[in-house]
């Protein structure tokens, strides 16, 4: 046991301590600095109260979109604290940018700690990807046991990472179009084996759309699938234990796949197939097909001896109408012409048309008109690409002025909702008969009287039992 006086200057020793701790932390983060999103799960530190502002609305869209992707409840158990840092100042050289997340334990329980340094570059910096990325850690760990100290944790995989990101953004039609043309061009179609095993060295460069096309059809074949997110959802919080083998996780999880990497590999096949054929039926814009058109009008027709090619377009038919090598040119633009209508969009077809007409009047030697219908077909094609971007710039307007993802303002009354409707289908509970014969009692004690009738005279055959 130890003496009193020891245990005074002992306690006075842990105080000092403590104060010297308090006084170090009060020193490292200013609490004045510090924001809470309307979740409770993050916790933002920035010295910048307006960009701490935007940040703490910002991830709270992100978990909002990612929640409605998995089609999952906001049940999160790990807070996540992200420390913004800012760039240093004039003097000191630069610092390159960057973020790390970590998954530790303290006394309160575990947290997922994020450091955003803002150096040289921000633009090198990608928030939403890392919300997306420490969401997937905390739906990972959020039912296991704390983690030791020393003890690594597995990171999620980065195919569903950047796959979810791309859908979130899809959802939201940020996607790029052109996302899936990398691998419709590729010569090698990218393996399943590989994109689960070999994460990419850098995402957002030329280099990597193939790597991020192929995250995000991987992750939407599975979406896609019967109780597709419901699965997703497994494999992620099975991912701790079984990210070793990936293969194997993601036949267990979604079992009409099959058990073997042979089946794995063909269905990844026909998913690339697919996606190949979505993407060479995918419409073009306005301006697209306008780029398009203004090649096929463009020909080369040979002429001379020797034969010499020369470049025409179509509004100089004077200057190669009689030249031996323009009917077959003018066939041949009118075939790519009449080809290109099927991809348009619907406001530029009646142009593709008019100029399918033309190349096959000149085609023909028919040159009456001719000039008038091609300055009357400039004009409208002109017409309906300015219209064209005039509904671009209103839609990109009101995208721009609506409110980003959703408020969160109805969620508990549509948890409510759900909840009441899940009551409905549970079994009634069976009541006691005493209870309903003392219930029909004291109806008939408490029930209004009848008009003209004088209180205690009740009518035959209703006496109080």
């Amino acid at each position: 046991m130890i003496p009193r006086p020891a245990r005074a200057v002992f306690f006075l020793l842990v105080v000092v301590l403590l104060h010297g701790a308090l006084r170090t932390v009060a020193s490292a983060v200013d609490l004045r600095h510090r924001s809470v999103s309307s979740s409770g799960q993050f916790v933002i530190y920035c010295g910048d109260r307006d960009a701490r502002g935007r940040i703490v609305s910002f991830v709270e869209d992100v978990k909002g979109q990612l929640l409605r992707v998995l089609r999952e409840h906001d049940e999160w158990k790990i807070p996540v604290v992200v420390t913004i840092e800012p760039e240093p100042a004039a003097p000191a050289p630069p610092q390159p940018s960057s973020i790390t997340s970590t998954l530790v334990n303290t006394i309160a329980g575990p947290k997922v700690d994020v450091i955003v340094r803002i150096g040289d570059d921000p633009g090198k910096i990608s928030l939403q990807r890392h919300i997306v990325h420490v969401l997937l850690i905390e739906i990972a760990y959020r039912d296991r046991p704390p983690i030791r100290v020393g003890e690594r944790f597995a990171y999620p995989p980065w195919w569903l990472t950047e796959g979810l990101l791309q859908d979130i953004r899809a959802r939201a039609g940020m996607r790029d179009p052109d996302i899936f043309k990398s691998i419709v061009n590729t010569e090698k179609l990218p393996s399943l084996e590989k994109l689960l095993t070999q994460p990419p060295f850098q995402l957002d460069t030329a280099a990597g759309a193939v790597d991020r096309a192929s995250a995000l059809a991987l992750t939407s074949a599975l979406l896609n699938m019967p109780a597709g997110p419901a699965n997703l959802g497994r494999l992620i919080r099975a991912w701790p234990d079984g990210s070793r083998d990936p293969l194997t996780l993601l036949a267990r999880h979604f079992s009409v796949l099959g058990q073997s990497p042979q089946s794995l590999a063909k269905w990844w096949t026909l998913q690339l197939a697919q996606l190949g054929q979505s993407e060479t039926l995918r419409g073009l814009s306005s301006a697209e097909a306008d780029a398009e058109l203004a090649a096929l009008l463009a020909f080369d027709i040979s002429s001379g001896k020797p034969p010499r090619s020369q470049r025409y377009v179509l509004a100089d038919f004077e200057k190669y109408i009689k030249l031996p090598g323009a009917r077959p040119a003018l066939r041949l633009a009118q075939v790519n012409i009449s080809t290109l209508s099927s991809r348009a969009h619907v406001l530029f077809r009646p142009i593709l048309k008019e100029y399918d007409e033309l190349c096959g009047l000149l085609a023909s030697g028919k040159t009456s008109g001719v000039a008038d219908r091609i300055a009357r077909a400039e004009r409208f094609r002109a017409s309906v690409l300015q219209r064209s971007e005039m509904i671009t710039d209103y839609l990109n307007w009101y995208e721009a002025t609506q409110t980003p993802g959703s408020t969160g303002q109805f969620d508990k009354y549509l948890r409510a909702v759900e909840d009441r409707d899940a009551n409905k289908r549970r079994p009634a509970v069976p009541v006691d008969p005493k209870i309903a014969e003392y219930l029909d009692v004291l109806e008939q004690e408490f029930a209004p009287l009848r008009p003209n009738m004088i209180p205690g005279d009740e009518p035959a055959g209703s006496a109080r039992r």
